[in-house]
């Protein structure tokens, strides 16, 4: 079963995802992600010895080999019995094709960022690899964060200091990124974490860190009243802007947008910084007017970019 194949316009503030069933609750999944459904053949699954308890194995797509994570073991839900037939949804995101294991899925909803309500404070203690949620029809529907699931199963694929050697970068080089103001709007608190303690590793030591797109938009047009009214240039207060694509409230894509657009802050370099970049995705980036892109976890690529922008300002 092919995933939905409907495109949706850059800058609407708007997602199309899927709900899928875990046991008898619902969550989300950016149908960008998603390459296909495929049934749960049990036997064509190769299950290699140590592999984490969430692992089911591996198995073959057209001739692939493809990791297949069990979302029902991973996330601790309990069933009062397994679905008969389960599915394993196909999905593509920072390079990597994996497969997750799920009982059913429900449909496809189209919904905006902003009806996608960040996680409460308490739910956010508990550091759940969910980012928001959003209630259609009386169901309530987690967004699940892949992203944090597969960095947990398989660290290597994760976030971590980037590979250039802080010891090894020019004296010159550190200490002019001290002086550049970063914007980072990332829905994922262990990504926010873990990104910001990378760029502080190499000199890029102010960074005002952002949990949705709504906030960090709300926070630049009160950064650009401020500049107007000391008569300074918005530059003085943000030297780059670097965003995820998925956030609630306002998306990445559509706060670029109205970055350069509605604010007409075109000297503000915008780095969209997403595990949806493809090359469809970015000429969607370039169409917002975004200055760069690229995928998570690429820290090395990012780095070279806020580089490239922060010191073509300076």
């Amino acid at each position: 079963m092919a995933a939905h194949d409907i495109l949706l316009e850059s800058g609407t503030n708007e997602v199309e995802i899927a709900d899928i069933i875990l046991g008898n609750q619902h969550f989300g999944v950016n149908v960008v992600k998603i390459k296909e459904f495929v049934q749960y053949d049990r036997l064509t699954v190769t299950r290699p010895p140590g592999r984490h308890r969430s692992v089911q194995g591996v198995f073959l797509l057209r001739g692939k080999t493809v990791p297949l994570i069990d979302l029902n073991v991973h996330l601790s839900i309990k069933r009062e019995k397994q679905a008969i037939l389960q599915i394993v949804l196909i999905t593509e995101f920072n390079g990597v094709v994996m497969g997750f294991v799920i009982d059913a899925v429900d449909r496809i909803h189209r919904v905006s960022w902003k009806d996608i309500q960040p996680l409460s404070a308490m739910l956010q203690a508990h550091s759940l690899p969910v980012t928001g949620s959003i209630n259609i029809k009386s169901t309530e529907i987690m967004m699940l964060d892949l992203e944090r699931i597969v960095g947990d199963i398989i660290p290597s694929a994760g976030f971590g200091v980037p590979v250039t050697n802080p010891k090894l970068i020019e004296v010159s080089v550190e200490e002019a990124r001290k002086s550049y103001k970063l914007l980072f709007a990332e829905d994922s608190t262990t990504i926010r974490t873990h990104v910001t303690k990378a760029l502080r590793a190499v000199g890029y030591i102010h960074i005002a860190g952002f949990e949705n797109g709504q906030e960090a938009y709300n926070a630049i047009v009160a950064l650009q009243k401020q500049a107007e009214t000391e008569g300074r240039k918005i530059n003085d207060f943000i030297s780059l802007a670097i965003l995820d694509i998925e956030m609630p409230q306002m998306d990445g894509l559509t706060l670029c947008k109205r970055i350069k657009t509605d604010l007409g802050l075109t000297s503000v370099p915008v780095i969209i910084f997403s595990s949806l970049i493809t090359e469809q995705m970015a000429l969607k980036c370039e169409k917002m007017g975004a200055d760069g892109y690229t995928t998570k976890p690429s820290m090395d690529h990012l780095i070279e970019l806020i580089d490239k922008h922060c010191f073509k300002k300076g």
